[in-house]
């Protein structure tokens, strides 16, 4: 069967912008503190799941919502079952957007908006390839799943919810990640530092110290309160490491205390180096002044330890494999008052060595001022074989669709292919466009999002003829 997959894709665009803004306009970020038994993760990712299965309801395709935690469409027949798994949560907002997080803004060739990238446009778009199928009248030799979860950006719950109650795939690609491919994914921890000392000890007091939103997100912003009877050199010494740095933010006196928020720049969590973490700037300034006991401990682990080491070789958990290559660190959360004094690192790692490990690395380094455990789950490394017909296939409609050599690549970021023995992550962002996923002023090139339905169309049929 020939099918001209850029015609019948172009001729998707309207009706895809509007699914796209409809998606876009929920804020499906994980909300547990709104949760419910009937919406565990909190009702954004729910709606957004829901949204998701009424487009597909309406295309007349079959669907299935899994307890509003994860959901399906379905299409084709076949002993065989490919899986397509997308997700309909994302990150918070957070600060610095220019335009409304919430609605889809084009400007210069680029749709703006908090998921258009990450995964709601990709996921979209994978959605209208298997529709184009459907309406072209298309016989397959396999099963479609298309799978939707709700806490990709989390702990997985919608996913492996799914997973303990439904049929699993057979093979499965995740339009959430880069073209050509992602065949390989590093291992994903979380450590939690814990810190210890006497608080109050020194002349200056670290009142609280908060910064991150989530452990997969490099903080944009970071603000501390400050007791001291230093202010008249702290706030200029403030000005000069800002303008040294080339950040930017602000010094509050109220009363006898004062609130410091600096601004630096947001990434993902798998590529610290491309952000300024505002928090370990935060820290390092802040560390040279007379802090003592628990308050030291927490500003010099920032500064001595943490600040700019995205490889965690201050740490002496760096890491290095011929195939995966280098581990990255980033530091991501803090929470620091009275009651609290934690950092979560959120670290990629690879192949040769282990969480366990690293705790130990961490606590034989850190131990006269914190402790490290694991906080959240582990995900271990994942690979697929360049020579498995599911990369093959992939890499082969990836060259035919745009010219450009295919290859394989291996990631820190984690996507739901690495559940799947058979599983790699396919588009949509293109090779050579910057990551601006987890960032403020998330963006989907509008071409790029209009080629990956054509892509897609022709891998499913590939894959499934």
């Amino acid at each position: 069967m020939t099918l001209d997959y850029k015609k019948l894709a172009e001729e998707k665009r309207t009706e895809l912008m509007r699914d796209l803004k409809d998606m876009v306009a929920i804020d499906s970020s994980r909300d547990l503190a709104n949760k419910t038994a009937e919406f565990p993760l909190g009702p954004g990712p729910a709606k957004a799941l829901a949204k998701f299965l009424e487009i597909a309801a309406r295309d007349g395709f079959k669907t299935a919502n899994i307890e509003n935690v994860a959901g399906r469409v379905e299409f084709g027949e076949g002993d065989e079952t490919l899986g397509i798994i997308g997700h309909m949560d994302e990150v918070p907002a957070g600060d610095g957007w220019v335009t409304d997080p919430f609605t889809v803004t084009a400007k210069d060739g680029k749709l703006y908006g908090r998921g258009v990238a990450d995964d709601k446009g990709p996921s979209l778009a994978a959605y209208y390839a298997l529709k184009i199928l459907k309406e072209q009248g298309v016989k397959l030799t396999k099963k479609i799943h298309f799978i939707v979860g709700t806490d990709e950006e989390n702990d997985w719950t919608g996913i492996n919810r799914y997973l303990e109650t439904e049929p699993r795939p057979d093979f499965v690609f995740s339009p959430d990640a880069e073209f050509p491919i992602i065949n390989g994914e590093k291992g994903i921890v979380s450590f939690e530092l814990t810190f210890k000392g006497v608080a109050n000890t020194g002349k200056d007091k670290l009142v609280s110290f908060k910064s991150g939103l989530a452990a997969n997100m490099v903080p944009q912003t970071a603000q501390a309160t400050i007791n001291s009877a230093n202010f008249a050199a702290i706030k200029p010494a403030y000005e000069k490491f800002l303008a040294e740095n080339q950040l930017t933010g602000t010094f509050e006196l109220n009363g006898d205390n004062a609130t410091v928020v600096l601004n630096g720049q947001g990434a993902h969590g798998s590529e610290p180096e491309l952000g300024r973490n505002a928090a370990t700037f935060l820290g390092l300034f802040l560390s040279q002044f007379d802090f003592a006991g628990r308050d030291l401990n927490y500003l010099k682990t920032i500064s001595s330890f943490l600040h700019e080491d995205f490889t965690g070789s201050k740490l002496g958990i760096n890491h290095h494999d011929d195939l995966m290559g280098e581990l990255s660190s980033a530091p991501n959360v803090y929470d620091y008052d009275s009651d609290n004094a934690t950092i979560l690192i959120n670290v990629r790692y690879p192949k040769g060595t282990t969480p366990d490990e690293m705790v130990t690395t961490i606590n034989g380094n850190l131990g006269e001022f914190a402790t490290a455990a694991v906080k959240g789950h582990n995900q271990g490394p994942h690979y697929v074989s360049g020579e498995d017909p599911l990369v093959k296939t992939l890499l082969a409609v990836y060259e035919h669709q745009t010219g450009k050599p295919g290859h394989e690549t291996i990631i820190g970021g984690g996507t739901y292919g690495r559940i799947f023995d058979r599983g790699v992550a396919f588009g949509a962002q293109p090779e050579d466009q910057p990551n601006v996923m987890h960032q403020p002023n998330e963006y989907m090139l509008e071409e790029a999002l209009i080629d990956s339905v054509a892509i897609y169309t022709e891998a499913i049929y590939e894959l499934t003829k």
